[in-house]
């Protein structure tokens, strides 16, 4: 009996030292690079995003709260280029709150020049990464994870081949 204990009490410690941490805020699953816009404005900002050509994004948001809650996200995301052509006083606000996200996060007036010139700028921007995709980090973690589970599982085994 005591022996299982041991056992359990083990492997619980080793599952509890290889769950990594998860991120309460939750997991963005809009583009990199996208326009706030309202519902007055959303069209004409697609249209333009059309016309132009540009890989962009439009985002219909209907409250500040989750505008807000997109822009957490550009906090931790270094790749995330956004341009707010609504709900400028919150994007503003929360500028003078984050000062280094000021490079990624254009504001602009939704009239035909003002629009075109922000996709131009905000396409211009460089996030000084163009792959956000490294396999060698989750696939290193993987292997010492697969090895720690495969050693302590095949000691067991033995173990109880020999009694």
């Amino acid at each position: 009996m005591k022996k299982r204990f041991y056992v359990l009490l083990c492997l619980c410690v080793i599952f509890f030292v290889c769950i990594s941490g998860v991120s309460a805020h939750g997991a963005d699953i809009t583009e990199d690079t996208m326009v706030i816009a309202n519902e007055s404005n959303g069209v004409i900002a697609k249209y333009f995003v059309d016309d132009l050509g540009v890989n962009v994004s439009v985002y219909k948001f209907t409250s500040t709260g989750d505008v807000e809650h997109q822009l957490e996200h550009a906090l931790s995301n270094p790749n995330k280029r956004i341009l707010a052509i609504s709900y400028q006083d919150t994007v503003n606000d929360y500028l003078s709150k984050h000062e280094d996200l000021k490079n990624r996060i254009l504001v602009s007036s939704d009239d035909n020049e003002s629009l075109k010139s922000g996709l131009q700028e905000l396409t211009n921007i460089n996030t000084g990464s163009t792959d956000n995709n490294d396999f060698i980090t989750p696939l290193v973690v993987g292997l010492i994870i697969g090895f720690i589970i495969g050693i302590v599982s095949g000691v067991f085994i033995i173990k109880k081949k020999n009694n």
